[in-house]
Order: C-alpha cells, then structure tokens, then sequence
C-alpha cells in the first residue's frame, strides 16, 4: 500500500483512576497488553511502524514497545491535542494520518479500515468514528451542522446546559496531515480541564465527516478496572462466538473464559469452567475440561484433557491427561501419552506412548517411547542444591512407588522393581531392585498391646 496513511497511537495518559503502578496500557486485556490491540490495527492499516506518544515516567512502556512503533514522549500531561503535537516536525506526514487510542482497544481493524476510505472518498480534512452508546455519560458528543456534517466535538463537563446529543466521540479519527499540524498549534486550553483538546480540532479544521459504529462496544474507553472488566466481558464473548462460529463447541460461555490470542481447531468440545489463556493453541476433535487450565500450551489433534492445569507445554496428537495433573513449562509430551490422575511433569520430554500413571511425578526427565511409570514413582531431582536429569529409555518399565535419584540412567527395555529406591545406573535390559528384605517379627502387635496395657 505504496500511500497508506501513518498510524500515531496516544498513549501517554496518566492513567491514575486505574490505581495501580503499571501503566493503563500495559493491563491485560483477553490475556494481552492493551496496547497491543491498537498495534495490531496500526499493522491492518499498513506497513509503516506507528508512531507512538508514551509518557517519559512509563519505563516499563518504552520496554515493551522496543522495536514494534517509533515512539515520541509527551514531556507533560496537557490533554490528547497536545499529545498529538508532540509529534516532531520531522515526522509529521502531509499524508493522511490515523489517529487511534490505546485505552480504546476494541475497535475492529476493518472499522479503522473503512473510516480511512471514507476519509479518502470525502476530501474533508477530518473524519471520525462515532456511535450511539446506551449510556453515553462521561463521553465527548458530537454537534453536527444542518446539512449533518460534524462541525465540533464538545466534551461532556463542557456541554452547554440545553445540550443532549445522544451522539459519542470514539476517539479514533483521520485527518489530513498538510491540515492537521497547522492547527494543533492553534489549540486553547480555555475549557474546565486546562486541557489541549484533540476534539477541538475538528472546529479549527471548519468541520469534518463521521462514520457511525454499529457496534457502540467497539467504542469503549477504559480508564479505571470497572471499564476494563466491561471490556473484557465484551472482548470475551467475542472470542466465544468467533470459536463457536468456526465450529468450536464451547458448552458452557458462561463459565467458559478464552482468551483473545487463543486458536482452537474445529470440532473440539470445551467442558464448563476451563480457561485457556496467553497464545494456546489446540488442535481438532479434542476434548478440554471441565475445569481445565491452560496457559500458553500448544497441543495437537485428538487431544483430551480433564480438570488439570498445564503451563507453557507442548503436547502431541493423541495425548491423554487425566483430572488432578500437572504439566509445568518446558514439558514436551510425545503423540499417545497417557497421565493419570495427580501426575506431576516438569521440564521433562517424554516420548510417544509413554504411560504416566496416577500419582506420578516426573522432573527434568527425558523419558523414551512406550514408558511404564507406575503410580507414585517420583524422580528425585534436586540434591538440596543443584537439580539432576532423569534419563529413561524406550520400553522401561517402573514398577509402583519407586524413586529414582537423579542422575540417574534407565537403560532401553529394562524393569525396575515395585517399591524400589535406584540410585545409579540400570543397564539394558537389567532387573533393578532397590529396596530392603522384608522382615516379619512375630508377636510383636502382642507385646506392643502388652506395654501399653
């Protein structure tokens, strides 16, 4: 798109009614940064990075920025117009401009995508999103002149008394940059806030066109946690109806919290109170819930899990997890594992096959294909200093309630006995058993009667 229009992102509001110590838009919404949303609209409307106003004490903003916008600092709080002017000389387009708001996350990119063809068909200097929300308190209207033009943008505190427009600001417009500029420089603070308006620059530009908003929820601003509980509800059923459009069978949105960056193939089934979070990424025909847990887990097809929580883990095809399991990051489960009820892997791979039976806990483990490990079998790991690697070949059987000490190797095809402590290497195809003879003292519950008695 050799004449797209630059994208300029404000967001270096304050933030103060969220009350909180990290910035308004580095808070989570759909399990990702507010900010984020606004990034991945300025990417739909071209290939320039944006440009971003942030505020010189949000450190943890210009961090997470680096490298994806150019960014620009506001040096002092004086309204979104003066925001907009801190924009320097050198990067000011003469081109079309975007302007978008981070804590307005929920604006559809093909929304900003039909504002900026409507602002090229127009030939006006300014064109603006608004819509008509049920409860448009607290939000800028919008006067329109006799002929339905926008002619100014006043701001709710500065209504004249006699006012009602039931009309809103979304906050997300397009101007002519050639024009723009010129007339942040004429900008007033003469209002209740002291402020440098951006809205009051659609009356020094003699008006504008406006595109109205189906959907007023696009529109939502966020500037305290009650807000962003209100978006998020939105973003969320959102997410649910694309999944279930797609051929996701969702049983329960009600209890059922999926996060915006989520994908799920079709013909999966999620169970009533499961949450998928950060970037999971399911396969088809599977089956997750209730209850489950997912953050950042990738799996494949055929997949069923039950009321476990798994973190940062990769599953193969044909995974099965019982209810009650555990699988924390850096776990990688080969196509066919089976975990019981209770497992526990960490940091381990596991091959293809292999059956992780109840009450198991596997730790930094490399574990072969078509594994037995019988329930209550622990890899002792962690020395009381340093962790160990559990290294078992293919075709292992572990009998029930053995600890292996790491470091430690199972050779291919060998067994371990029931019960039994291993402490150094079992060659292939050996026999290990660790434990103590059994000892049967007679008489003893008799004499033990006897002394208490």
């Amino acid at each position: 798109m050799a004449n797209a229009p630059r994208v300029v992102i404000l967001a270096a509001g304050q933030g103060t009614r969220m009350r909180s110590a990290i910035p308004k838009v580095l808070h989570h919404l759909g399990g990702r940064p507010l900010i984020s949303y606004s990034l991945d609209t300025a990417a739909a409307v071209g290939p320039e990075a944006p440009i971003v106003v942030v505020n010189p004490a949000h450190p943890q903003v210009h961090e997470a920025l680096k490298g994806a916008a150019e960014l620009v600092e506001q040096p002092v709080a004086r309204g979104t117009g003066d925001a907009l002017r801190s924009v320097p000389e050198g990067m000011r387009p003469s081109g079309d401009v975007v302007v978008l708001s981070a804590d307005v996350p929920l604006i559809r990119p093909e929304t900003v995508l039909r504002l900026v063809a409507a602002h090229e068909g127009s030939g006006a200097a300014a064109t603006l999103l608004t819509c008509f929300p049920e409860q448009p308190a607290g939000l800028g209207r919008v006067i329109r002149d006799g002929q339905g033009r926008v002619e100014r943008i006043v701001e709710e505190r500065d209504l004249p008394p006699a006012s009602n427009s039931p009309e809103v600001n979304a906050g997300v417009y397009v101007f002519t940059g050639a024009k723009l500029w010129p007339a942040l420089d004429k900008l007033s603070a003469d209002n209740a806030q002291r402020e440098y308006y951006l809205t009051d620059v659609i009356e020094l530009l003699g008006g504008g066109e406006a595109v109205v908003i189906d959907d007023a929820t696009e529109a939502l601003g966020i500037n305290d946690r009650r807000q962003l509980a209100v978006a998020e509800a939105v973003l969320r059923q959102r997410t649910l109806d694309a999944l279930m459009l797609a051929g996701v069978t969702i049983e329960d949105p009600a209890t059922t919290y999926i996060d915006s960056g989520v994908q799920v193939g079709p013909d999966t089934v999620i169970r009533p109170m499961t949450q998928l979070r950060g970037a999971s990424v399911l396969g088809r025909d599977s089956e997750v819930g209730p209850s489950a847990q997912l953050r950042d887990v990738r799996a494949g097809d055929r997949v069923v899990i039950g009321s476990s929580l798994l973190e940062a883990c990769e599953l193969g095809d044909d995974v099965h997890i019982g209810a009650y399991c555990r699988v924390r990051p850096n776990t990688v489960l080969g196509s066919g594992v089976q975990l019981g009820t209770h497992a526990e892997v960490k940091n381990s791979t596991i091959g293809p096959g292999t059956r992780l039976n109840h009450f198991c806990c596997v730790l930094d483990s490399d574990v072969g294909r078509d594994v037995n490990i019988g329930a209550g079998t622990v890899t002792g790991n962690f020395d009381g200093t340093e962790k160990h690697r559990t290294w078992i070949g293919d075709g292992v059987f572990v009998g029930s309630n053995s600890t292996l000490v790491a470091p430690v190797r199972l050779g291919e095809g060998s067994y371990v006995a029931a019960g039994s402590v291993v402490t150094t290497d079992v060659p292939p195809g050996a026999l290990a058993i660790g434990r103590a003879r059994q000892r049967n003292v007679a008489g003893w519950v008799e004499r033990r009667r006897g002394v208490k008695a």
